[in-house]
């Protein structure tokens, strides 16, 4: 997503594009993703407020917005198929701890003028068809999208309007005016590294990006009553205050897609993850919260996301070559998307207002000295540990 949308704002500027690509469009995580486009991905507002300054928060707030906004005008001016929802976003309490979470995060929307309505555990049901949560927030201007299909018209129309594609080209070096693959190289007077988990792996970012294991399932059609047992007045878009929080939302076709992470491999160095233990997990949840809905799994799948150690993205230029940009860390499709426009508007404009906030050399809550002993797993685990638990 970060690449495709970089190479649109490019396109529409004028610009000639190369985009390369280590497999094909959204194959990785973008494709691979819940599809719920919403400004809050690992970060809510105010997770934001207690890591930045009220105007910075606001200020990236404002910038994951962005995000959202430039994926709905992609879908609609590009004319996509991607089964596009407009569904409006539920944060729910999922502990007595949680509520209070929910309860500060309509504070931080109101405070800065962002509308929200809170419910409380005994009017929650009206909306979502479970008594197991203990309250919620919820807001519009949010919906739901076949991510890999959105990546697929977006290279589509990228290709029509005349940038070049390359894909099945893994980058194996970079390059101060270009870059090389094994099936040859490009020359270029800007080069942007829009790779995510796998910057590091080209030699940035190395002790700010990690990642995280997820997983997601989709089930075969519910029924129309299941579904009005679940989303009495309309679908929405759900996700907890967990650690390793669960999200759902229903999709075009009536199917409910549902994902989230297990603590025991969230930090896992592997992709791979087995289906019948990802089935159970998600039906025990579904169980427990909505005991009266049948679901049955067609299908599920893992990935890896790519992550800081404060949740929000890197944004760095190549310490050797000035000319190269990259971003990364992006956590959710709508930031994803702000940085590719970001990203694309450095080059062309040398816009600069989120760097310092997103600077890869930013204090993060474990360092690089105590990291190189720790490791990347435990050092990510306990910063999002420590972020997390001191936001409750």
């Amino acid at each position: 997503m970060m690449g495709l949308m970089c190479a649109r704002t490019l396109r529409a500027r004028g610009q000639r594009v190369c985009v390369v690509e280590a497999e094909t469009c959204g194959s990785g995580a973008s494709g691979r993703s819940s599809g719920l486009i919403t400004p809050d991905s690992e970060l809510e507002l105010r997770d934001l407020v207690q890591q930045f300054e009220p105007d910075a928060a606001r200020k990236l707030w404002e910038f994951a917005l962005g995000g959202v906004n430039a994926i709905h005008q992609a879908v609609l001016e590009d004319q996509i198929d991607c089964d596009m929802q407009v569904q409006d976003a539920l944060f729910v309490a999922t502990t007595r701890g949680g509520a209070q979470v929910v309860s500060t995060e309509h504070a931080a929307r109101n405070a800065f003028g962002y509308p929200s309505t809170l419910y409380s555990r005994e009017s929650l049901p009206e909306i979502l068809g479970s008594t197991a949560y203990f309250g919620a927030l919820r807001f519009g201007d949010t919906f739901g999208i076949n991510a890999y299909d959105a990546c697929a018209g977006l290279r589509q129309r990228l290709l029509e309007t005349g940038a070049q594609m390359f894909e099945r080209s893994p980058v194996t070096r970079i390059l101060e005016k270009g870059i090389e693959t094994p099936g040859g190289s490009v020359r270029a007077p800007a080069v942007i590294i829009c790779a995510d988990r796998f910057v590091p792996a080209l030699g940035l970012a190395r002790r700010e990006i990690y990642h995280v294991k997820t997983f997601l399932a989709i089930s075969e059609c519910l029924g129309s009553s299941d579904i009005d047992r679940m989303f009495p007045r309309g679908p929405l878009m759900v996700w907890g205050t967990d650690i390793t929080y669960k999200y759902f939302r229903l999709t075009g076709d009536g199917r409910l897609l549902i994902g989230g992470a297990s603590l025991a491999n969230m930090y896992s160095r592997r992709e791979k993850q087995r289906a019948e233990q990802v089935v159970r997990l998600l039906t025990r949840y579904l169980t427990g919260r909505f005991p009266g809905v049948r679901v049955k799994f067609a299908a599920c799948w893992p990935g890896l996301i790519g992550v800081s150690k404060d949740f929000a993205p890197v944004v760095g230029r190549h310490p050797r070559y000035p000319s190269v940009h990259y971003a990364a860390g992006a956590a959710g499709l709508p930031w994803a998307a702000a940085l590719g426009r970001y990203l694309a508007e450095k080059v062309l404009d040398g816009r600069d207002d989120v760097d310092a906030e997103l600077s890869v050399d930013r204090r993060f809550p474990i360092g690089r000295h105590l990291q190189t002993v720790l490791g990347a797993p435990a050092a990510f685990a306990i910063s999002h540990g420590m972020l997390k638990f001191s936001s409750k």
